[in-house]
């Protein structure tokens, strides 16, 4: 009896190996005729006895599987499914066959997936100007697995994300990116076109220097990106800040990115962002000195504290913090715009206590003394907008500023100047 069923069991496989082997040529057959029905048919015929099948069998079924499905996917037929299945298939290919050690497959599958991805890539780039955010993000998600090693397609997914409102998936891409501390940091390579004298950009440093040396280019120069990590913690806060409603695990994230980046000063100013979101202004204060302490020149931690001074009413501080924004970057026209108001804000309480005096002898000297601080006031404001104005002539939020201060200290011949500016830019 026992030799029965072995014997019967011998046939039993042989009879599946038998039809595997046949399905699976006729599947070959048909891909090779164009024929993706039929390959799809043939394909499905074996689905459920290939986990049995021998190592060759399945590999071979992998290969065919994500083969069919990617013709099918070229051919419109439920392109963004075939993708995704072809996708699994090729995968699971690539996997088996490194796991067995035997690489049949797999120098054909490489170009395929190569393929695919461009594929994909341009399916994402056309649901992205469709503004079908969530679908751009999905396709560039698959891209991802399929070529992990390219991390700048979850970092699309997770932007994609986030531009659609899908806050959960986007909080799910950017909690990875920064588990693989991911910045998106590359470096560009340039160089002068000896012809032209203009800088140009190279897609890769071997082709610029094969420029250069052929003489078409010259002055070789390189710069680094910026780095996309502060984006994605600030983004990471703010779901959590603004979406999930939990502001320590907002700050534990990007205290979580400071300790793995301790010199990215980007990283400690979104964290003073969520103190300033969060309503902690004396915290964001503290935030920007720490910056300052690392780079005494961050004209724009400077620019911060200048504001956050001037909305507590410290216009001393505020004054001091915007002189020296000015001082490191002499274009930095809002810090001289900042700084002006900080004068014509004082000017304005000035102006109020004028409004509350009565007729009194006493009441008029106090108003005429008002009445000439509100004018040295207006002449502080006036010196900072005209050395600004010198710099951004056609700004003209400044030139207004110009213009009423002028009208106010009687210099009419300097208001019609700037009136004329301002008809000549349509104001």
């Amino acid at each position: 009896m026992k030799k029965t069923i072995s014997i019967f069991a011998a046939l039993l496989i042989t009879a599946f190996t038998f039809a595997q082997k046949k399905e699976l040529r006729t599947a070959e057959k048909a891909l090779k005729k164009g024929n993706t029905v039929e390959a799809k048919a043939a394909i499905a015929s074996v689905e459920s006895l290939i986990e049995s099948a021998d190592a060759k069998y399945k590999a071979q079924y992998y290969f065919l599987k994500g083969k069919t499905y990617f013709e099918l996917a070229k051919k419109g037929m439920d392109a963004e499914n075939s993708f995704k299945t072809a996708s699994e298939n090729f995968r699971k290919l690539l996997a088996f066959e490194k796991e067995q050690n035997k690489f049949n497959y797999t120098k054909d599958t490489q170009p395929l997936l190569q393929e695919m991805i461009g594929k994909l890539v341009d399916n994402a780039i056309v649901a992205q100007k469709a503004k079908d955010y969530n679908k751009a993000a999905d396709i560039l998600y698959a891209t991802y697995q399929m070529e992990p090693s390219n991390k700048d397609y979850l970092y699309f997914a997770a932007s994609n994300s986030i531009t659609g409102k899908d806050y959960d998936k986007a909080l799910k891409y950017y909690e990875e990116l920064k588990d693989l501390n991911y910045t998106g940091v590359k470096t560009e390579y340039y160089a002068v076109n000896v012809a032209t004298g203009k800088k140009e950009a190279f897609p890769e440093k071997t082709v610029r220097d094969f420029s250069i040396k052929g003489g078409t280019h010259k002055d070789a120069s390189e710069k680094k990106t910026k780095s996309r990590l502060p984006e994605i913690i600030k983004n990471i806060s703010w779901i959590y800040s603004n979406h999930i409603g939990d502001n320590e695990k907002a700050l534990v994230a990007v205290d979580e990115a400071i300790a793995a980046n301790p010199d990215d000063a980007s990283l400690l100013l979104a964290k003073g962002k969520i103190y300033y979101d969060q309503g902690k202004k004396d915290k964001f204060k503290e935030i920007m000195q720490e910056i300052i302490t690392k780079n005494p020149n961050d004209a724009d931690s400077h620019y911060n504290i200048g504001v956050i001074s001037a909305e507590n009413g410290e216009l001393e501080e505020a004054r001091k913090a915007y002189v020296r924004v000015l001082q490191i970057d002499p274009g930095y026209t809002n810090a001289g715009i900042n700084l002006s108001k900080t004068y014509i804000d004082e000017a304005a309480d000035v102006v109020d206590k004028m409004n509350k005096l009565g007729n009194s002898t006493a009441d008029n000297k106090k108003f005429d003394e008002l009445q000439a601080q509100q004018t040295a006031l207006y002449k502080e404001a006036l010196k900072v907008l005209e050395a600004l104005s010198v710099k951004v002539p056609d700004n003209v939020q400044i030139l207004k500023q110009l213009k009423g201060l002028y009208s106010f200290l009687g210099e009419d011949a300097k208001m019609k100047a700037v009136k004329a500016k301002l008809t000549q830019l349509g104001q």
